[in-house]
């Protein structure tokens, strides 16, 4: 045999063309017999293993859309056009359209504003304090949001608050001028919050423009507003309308502050309205309308998502990072540097340190009081002395539970999709990455509205699954999904192939190479994701709101019950000790991410593209 032969032999036995001939007196294996004898590969059976979770998805909201077209939103219901009738017929809901709309706006608006300036202000200048103001931001990220929401009540409420109170004694007013329940003040309250993401994710997309093109225009003469203008803001423009549109997503399903604010000032955004008409304290239940209102925020939520999608696809103009090394330009700040501390010193006072204070102020007193000598008479620990400790040892019990449960099976499901995105090469690969970011696109009240329904309907009777640990632990981690994917799918992408090849070249299997290669190089991923996701889930309102029961009742839920009932300073003691719990978390976050490059939420931005750091705070 010559030597060209032996090679024709041993590619022929490796790609399965097979020159090798039968023995003699044996006949051929038929073509079919072949098929039966192949394994399933480790992606095929992961493929297999998370479709259940992509049909759940996918099925909740085609559960909600279809309700929409039975009478009263009842799957037994007959078929109609009755609720779509009412939904555009009906002037309160187009009073709630309108109200979600100018809420949205603003929210944008004060976010965009505030989160772009900052991100500017510590990436482009010499303001300096890099780190500090990082953290800082990503700490306030994680500040839920009905606990700013009642600092800001206990300031500027038009009758009780702090502020208000001061300006109508020290002028002579007869009502206070700033009325925070408002529209305008429900959406600036949001905005605040919502700017420390904002921040997160156009500064790691500014940290990825080259400033020499920068340092071009400015040489060109153009001044630092045409800069800013003409060139940094364009070049950060994608990163700037995921955060618009992520923003926006979050500000239509959170359900802390329309309940907090707006809720005792009859104001309705579509989640305060899907909440009060499924939970109405007189009359009945009503289903239809809220599920066709969802129904049409699904398509308006699709749309945005495939804008967005195309505007991504047209982004090479905008890829200016090469393999040459940079530095980003900073603008000296000069005489304006009291300018900016006074800017960056406002935000988190106001955003913040002054709602904090209120909240502590308020939970040592009997009823809200505006700080003076007077009040400090009345400051006891009475609100906490007499807090129903059974009552709030059960929301803790269930937090932790929720907190332990929810993350890891989202960091299970999470790990599986991207696996088969990123490493398989199956032909429907990426129908799981656009299932998986769905929870990211469509509100997460919808998700918990529909799966609401379906416990109630299609669960009783041989068990009931609506209101326990289970459903919650489930959508909690189906909603988390997007957050987890984006996130691992920038870790296997970081983890070069040649080192599983190497793996496979030596014998070991895939589960073995999974096993002992990628998961150990995956592990700080892991880690960061889990810490954050259960540092998210600690804070969440909306699902368990929804979907939960006095048995499953969160410290959230608590803080919110307890505040409803008109028990402020306990409401305001439950969420300090809701704060408190949350501190070693956070501080283990901290530990774990210090020194990190790539650690915080917008790693899947620096590491994914503009649309990793659209779905990097999915858990929000």
């Amino acid at each position: 045999m010559t030597n060209t032969q032996a090679i024709q032999e041993n590619q022929d036995t490796r790609t399965g063309t097979g020159a090798t001939p039968p023995p003699a007196g044996q006949a051929p294996p038929a073509p079919g017999r072949r098929r039966r004898r192949r394994r399933p590969t480790a992606t095929g059976v992961l493929a297999a293993l998370i479709a259940v979770p992509a049909l759940c998805v996918v099925a909740l909201l085609i559960l909600v859309t279809y309700l929409g077209f039975r009478e009263n939103g009842s799957p037994d219901g007959a078929l109609t056009f009755d609720n779509y009738t009412s939904l555009f017929g009906d002037s309160q809901v187009w009073e709630v359209v309108l109200n979600t709309l100018i809420y949205v706006a603003v929210t944008q608006v004060v976010a965009l504003l505030l989160g772009t300036a900052l991100a500017l202000l510590v990436e482009r200048t010499d303001f300096g304090w890099e780190r500090t103001i990082n953290t800082a931001m990503v700490l306030r990220i994680l500040i839920p949001g009905f606990f700013t929401a009642m600092g800001w009540i206990f300031l500027f409420h038009p009758r009780v608050g702090a502020v208000n109170q001061w300006l109508m004694e020290w002028f002579g007013l007869s009502e206070g001028p700033v009325n925070i329940t408002s529209l305008i003040g429900m959406g600036f309250v949001e905005g605040l919050g919502l700017s420390a993401l904002v921040f997160v994710m156009v500064s790691s997309s500014l940290r990825s423009v080259d400033g020499s093109l920068e340092e071009a225009a400015r040489a060109s003469g153009a001044g630092p507003w045409r800069v800013l203008r003409r060139v940094t803001l364009p070049l950060i423009y994608p990163s700037m309308l995921g955060a618009g549109i992520f923003t926006a997503t979050i500000a239509i399903s959170s359900l802390d502050i329309p309940l907090i604010m707006g809720l005792s000032n009859g104001i309705h955004v579509f989640s305060s309205y899907l909440y009060v008409a499924t939970n109405p304290s007189v009359g009945v239940t009503e289903y239809g309308v809220p599920a066709a209102f969802s129904g049409v925020m699904i398509l308006l939520a699709i749309g945005f998502s495939l804008w967005y999608l195309r505007t991504l696809k047209s982004a090479r103009k905008y890829q200016v990072v090469t393999g040459k090394g940079y530095r980003p330009a900073r603008v000296p700040l000069g005489r304006w540097r009291w300018a900016a501390w006074l800017f960056v010193g406002g935000y988190f006072l106001w955003s913040a340190v002054l709602p904090f204070l209120m909240v502590v102020w308020t939970s040592l007193l009997p009823y809200v009081q505006k700080p003076s000598a007077e009040a400090l008479e009345h400051v006891s620990f009475d609100n906490y002395r007499d807090l129903d400790w059974d009552y709030v040892l059960r929301g803790l019990e269930t937090t932790v539970k929720l907190m332990v449960l929810a993350p890891t099976l989202a960091v299970l499901l999470s790990l599986a999709f991207s696996y088969v995105v990123v490493r398989s090469r199956l032909r429907f690969r990426y129908l799981y990455d656009f299932t998986a970011f769905l929870p990211q696109a469509v509100p997460s009240t919808i998700f918990a509205f529909s799966a609401m329904i379906a416990a109630l309907y299609w669960t009783d009777g041989w068990y009931s699954l609506y209101g326990t640990l289970a459903i919650l632990v489930v959508v909690m981690a189906l909603i988390q999904v997007a957050f987890g994917t984006r996130m691992f799918n920038a870790g296997l992408v970081q983890i070069h192939t040649e080192l599983e090849e190497a793996a496979a070249m030596s014998g070991a299997s895939t589960w073995a190479t999974v096993r002992r290669v990628t998961l150990p190089l995956l592990r700080p991923v892991a880690t960061y994701t889990w810490l954050w996701l259960a540092l998210l889930t600690l804070r969440d309102l909306t699902v368990p709101t929804l979907l939960g029961s006095q048995d499953t009742l969160t410290l959230s839920v608590a803080s919110w019950m307890l505040y409803n009932t008109g028990q402020v300073g306990a409401s305001s003691a439950v969420t300090l000790l809701m704060i408190l719990f949350m501190t070693p978390v956070v501080v283990l976050f901290l530990v774990f991410t210090r020194g990190r490059s790539g650690a915080g939420p917008g790693a899947g931005a620096r590491a994914g593209g503009p649309a990793g750091g659209a779905a990097g705070g999915t858990g929000l």
